[in-house]
C-alpha cells in the first residue's frame, strides 16, 4: 500500500490496512522518506519503506527534479514489489512510481480517490489499474476506467457507531452540559486561518465553549496570543472524531477524510476550504455537502473574525437548523464502506 503527504491520504489507507491485516493479509507500506507518513505509519505497527521522491510543486527546475526522483523510485519499486500480489494507492505523487511499477509487474492494482476532484496522480494511473474506488458521484465523469466503484472513505468507518461519552469533554476541561464548538484545520494546521481565529477568539463571550486543535506548528504562537478561559481550550492536537461526536458544531477545512467523518457522525459544520491545494479540490469537496444543506461554507478570502463569529453564533443558537444539517450529512455517509471496499478488493 502506498500513501503519503497528509493525513487525508494516510489515515484512510491505515483504516483499510488494519482490516485487511485482521483478515490475514500481509501489508507493507511505501511512502516518502521525509514526510509525516514515515512517522505515522510505523507507529501503527506496519512495515514501512521510505522512497526519496521530490514534490512536483514549484518551478521548472523543481519539476525536473521531481521527474528524475520518480523515475529513480520506479526502478527501485520494480525490485521492491517482487513477491507481492496487489498494490493499493491512495493518491499523492509518491504513489505514481509505486503503482506504475506494480502495473508493469502484473500485480493486481487498486487506487482510491478521496476527493470530489480527482488528483493528478490518480489521473495519471486511471486507465492502467484494475479497480478505482471513489467517494463522490462526481468521480464518475472524471475517470475513464470502466471498473470504478463509488464506495466512500475507509476512515469514516471508524466513526460509525461511536457512542457519546461526556468524559471526552471533561478530560479537555470542558463542561459536557454546555454547547461545544470544535475547530481544527487538518493534520498540519493552517497559518492563514489561525490569524483569523485569533480575532474570532477575542470576540467570543462564553455563551458556548470552544476547543481548538492548532496543529504542532501553530500551538506556541496561539497560546502566546490568546488567553485560555473556561470556555476556550487550545491544544496541539485532539482525538478529533471522539471530540466531534460529543460537540454541537465543527469548524474545519474541507479535506476529504474530515468530510467523511462529518457524514459518519452526523454533525453540523462550517467549512473553510483550503485554497492552497491542487485544483481547489477542497472547495469542490465542501460544495458537495453544501449543495445538500449538510454544511455551510466560508471561503478563506471572505473569512474574518467577525464573519466567523456571526456564522457560528447563528448556528449554535439554532438547534433546529443544526439538527437538519447533521441529518443531511448523515444521509451522505456509507456505514458499510470498509466492508464494501474489502469485497471489491477480494473480487479482483
Amino acid at each position: 500500500m502506498v500513501a503519503g503527504g497528509s493525513g487525508g491520504h494516510i489515515y484512510p489507507a491505515l483504516a483499510l490496512a488494519e482490516v485487511l491485516e485482521e483478515k490475514g493479509h500481509q501489508i507493507t507500506f511505501i511512502g516518502s522518506k521525509d514526510r509525516m507518513e514515515k512517522e505515522v505509519i510505523p507507529q501503527h505497527g506496519f512495515d514501512y519503506i521510505g522512497l526519496d521522491v521530490v514534490t512536483t510543486r514549484g518551478g521548472v527546475l523543481q519539476k525536473v527534479k521531481s521527474l528524475l526522483s520518480i523515475v529513480k523510485a520506479y526502478f527501485r519499486c520494480q525490485k521492491l514489489l517482487k513477491g507481492y500480489d496487489m498494490a493499493i494507492g491512495f493518491g499523492n505523487y509518491i504513489s505514481v512510481p509505486v503503482m506504475e511499477a506494480a502495473v508493469n509487474a502484473k500485480l493486481k492494482t487498486v487506487i482510491h480517490e478521496q476527493n470530489s476532484f480527482v488528483g493528478r496522480a490518480n489521473r495519471m494511473l486511471d486507465e492502467k489499474v484494475d479497480l478505482i474506488i471513489g467517494c463522490y458521484e462526481e468521480n464518475r465523469s472524471q475517470f475513464k476506467n470502466k471498473n470504478l466503484l463509488i464506495l466512500g472513505n475507509p476512515q469514516s468507518s471508524k466513526a460509525y457507531g461511536l457512542k457519546k461519552d461526556q468524559n471526552v469533554l471533561k478530560e479537555l476541561g470542558l463542561d459536557p452540559d454546555k454547547k461545544t464548538v470544535v475547530i481544527f484545520m487538518g493534520s498540519l494546521g493552517s497559518s492563514s486561518v489561525n490569524e483569523k481565529l485569533l480575532d474570532y477568539f477575542r470576540l467570543t463571550d462564553g455563551s458556548y465553549q470552544i476547543v481548538y486543535a492548532t496543529g504542532t506548528a501553530h500551538y506556541e504562537k496561539t497560546i502566546a496570543a490568546v488567553e485560555e478561559k473556561d470556555y476556550l481550550k487550545i491544544f496541539e492536537r485532539i482525538d478529533g472524531v471522539n471530540v466531534m461526536n460529543n460537540a454541537e458544531l465543527l469548524v474545519c477545512r474541507a479535506g476529504a477524510t474530515t468530510l467523511s467523518e462529518i457524514c459518519a457522525i452526523g454533525i453540523a459544520s462550517v467549512l473553510i476550504p483550503s485554497p492552497y491545494v491542487p485544483n481547489n479540490h477542497q472547495y469542490y469537496n465542501g460544495k458537495a455537502l453544501v449543495d445538500k444543506d449538510a454544511a455551510v461554507m466560508i471561503e478563506e478570502k471572505d473569512l474574518s473574525g467577525e464573519v466567523l463569529k456571526e456564522t457560528v453564533d447563528s448556528l449554535i443558537n439554532d438547534d433546529e437548523k443544526r439538527a437538519a444539517m447533521a441529518e443531511n450529512a448523515r444521509r451522505l455517509g456509507n456505514p458499510d464502506v470498509l466492508d464494501d471496499i474489502i469485497k471489491a478488493i477480494e473480487n479482483i
